[in-house]
């Protein structure tokens, strides 16, 4: 008879995971597999954002779409474990409410931040395991295109994405997707999860 847990979630409070990384290194992509995953027993934290909703948007997708007033009242009111405004009125922000749910139920939260603001959800979430994605500037600016952004929001995103460089060292490990397939990326993330998930 074992007394092991035979999943990863059998315990009271779950953690939170973090993918981060620069617009067009493949976030999405990486979490819809690994929140097809049953054995990591992901939820996804979806995140506030004022853009408007793009044609392949969903209800059940990647983001609460919200006013820019009411983005401001959740910053006023310290509802965001991170968030930040980008130009041309555009604003991300993860809730810390669904994020406390999901762990308190305990269930591991996988959450896509916006670069660089790890420190930020550290010091509500210490013990968040966190991942930056990162791909070369001409997979990025391909992808990017590919979505028919405006030029001077590709710029911007590009800009972005040249500090990732600069802030891997704030991460718990660091993902090349230039250098691996989709598969190979989830089976890597996956291993590296695992092995996390079970030292706590």
């Amino acid at each position: 008879l074992s007394l092991e847990p035979t999943k990863l979630h059998q315990r009271e409070r779950g953690r939170l995971l973090v993918l981060d990384g620069a617009s067009g290194v493949g976030k999405s992509t990486l979490a819809l597999t690994l929140l097809a995953d049953p054995e990591l027993d992901l939820r996804f934290v979806r995140r506030y954002t004022t853009r408007l909703p793009r044609p392949n948007d969903s209800e059940e997708g990647n983001y609460h779409f919200v006013s820019p007033e009411t983005f401001g009242r959740f910053v006023r009111r310290g509802e965001l474990a991170e968030y930040r405004h980008f130009e041309f009125g555009m604003s991300y922000g993860l809730p810390k409410r669904e994020v406390s749910r999901i762990l308190t139920q305990g269930h591991n939260a996988l959450a896509i931040i916006n670069l660089g603001n790890i420190v930020q959800v550290r010091e509500h979430y210490p013990d968040s395991i966190a991942i930056l994605i990162t791909a070369s500037q001409e997979t990025i600016e391909r992808r990017l295109r590919a979505r028919g952004l405006e030029e001077e929001k590709i710029q911007e995103r590009l800009a972005n994405a040249r500090l990732a460089a600069r802030l891997a060292h704030l991460y718990d490990t660091v993902l090349d997707t230039d250098s691996v397939g989709v598969e190979e990326a989830t089976a890597l993330l996956k291993s590296f999860l695992v092995k996390c998930l079970r030292s706590t």
